[in-house]
């Protein structure tokens, strides 16, 4: 079955108050928590800062004293670090033996070094293989991960560092004062389905920071609502899209990384439409998608 697109959603963007994901700092030090660097969210890049941001303090103790008693924040919607994560990647390790310069490749959580790796243009038909490999889709020396197990050993890393995760509460507003991003306030939490206090309700609470990082993945709504309040967007736009991954077991091992383009995606400049497909093995019999 052919289906034809006569309108791009891109072209019917629903309208967004962004002014509604930021407030004003009113709590009292008694009523809300201070940490001294917070960083919103607990994927690999948010982990990665925070651990960094420890292992400098502690070469710094005047610093981390003035912090205050939780010098180093991470707050996260999900159960645990990777609770949110499903795919796999590919990965250059260089930036985890710069930040772990004491550990073996074999301590990094990684699956398998990439075994060898291949491009298909598809059809409707079948394949044809790209007898070159472009220079960036080259990966002779990285290593595949399950980017969940890379978020939940690298948010125990930064346990052990002494950082302090705050799971289980969405970031749901900036706290923005005097030009200044001063921390955010999380969640609800129990409340029904149609927004009702349960009995275990939870009212959100201010988390004030002398510093946030913002790492709440691509296209995030406290990001974006900064980037509007602030007038943060650059010359060349973010360019974002859909995917889906999954993780599937299969019947015998994958041994190669495979990045596919083409078929069922629509040629041509009417269509706009690009992307493409991977298959990583993740050892054994598992494979990562992603569509």
């Amino acid at each position: 079955m052919e289906v034809h697109v006569a309108a791009r959603p891109a072209d019917y963007r629903p309208a967004i108050d962004h002014t509604r994901f930021l407030a004003v700092p009113e709590a009292g030090p008694d009523d809300r928590i201070d940490v001294g660097v917070l960083f919103v969210g607990a994927g690999p890049a948010g982990l990665a800062g925070a651990i960094r941001m420890a292992q400098l303090l502690e070469t710094a103790p005047h610093v981390k004293e003035r912090l205050g008693d939780v010098p180093v924040a991470v707050i996260e919607k999900g159960k645990y670090p990777g609770a949110h994560l499903v795919s796999g990647a590919v990965v250059n390790p260089v930036a985890f033996r710069t930040l772990f310069p004491d550990l073996p490749d074999s301590a990094l959580p990684f699956r398998c070094p990439v075994p060898r790796e291949a491009l298909y243009l598809l059809t409707e038909r079948g394949a044809i293989r790209s007898p070159l490999m472009p220079p960036t889709m080259r990966n002779d020396g990285n290593q595949v991960a399950s980017l969940s197990e890379v978020a939940r050993w690298l948010g125990a890393r930064a346990e052990g560092l002494g950082v302090t995760l705050l799971a289980e509460n969405a970031a749901t507003e900036a706290l923005v004062l005097d030009g200044a991003v001063r921390g955010v306030v999380t969640g609800d939490k129990g409340r029904g389905r149609d927004g009702t206090p349960q009995a275990n309700f939870e009212p959100g609470v201010e988390v004030r920071a002398a510093a946030t990082v913002i790492a709440e993945g691509s296209a995030g709504h406290l990001a974006s609502a900064l980037k509007h309040h602030f007038g943060l967007a650059g010359r060349n736009p973010q360019v974002y899209a859909l995917g889906v991954k999954e993780v599937w077991d299969v019947a015998r091992p994958l041994d190669r990384v495979i990045h596919t383009m083409g078929w069922p995606l629509r040629w041509g400049k009417a269509a706009a439409e690009f992307g493409g497909s991977f298959i990583y093995p993740l050892g054994g019999r598992q494979v990562s998608l992603g569509l």
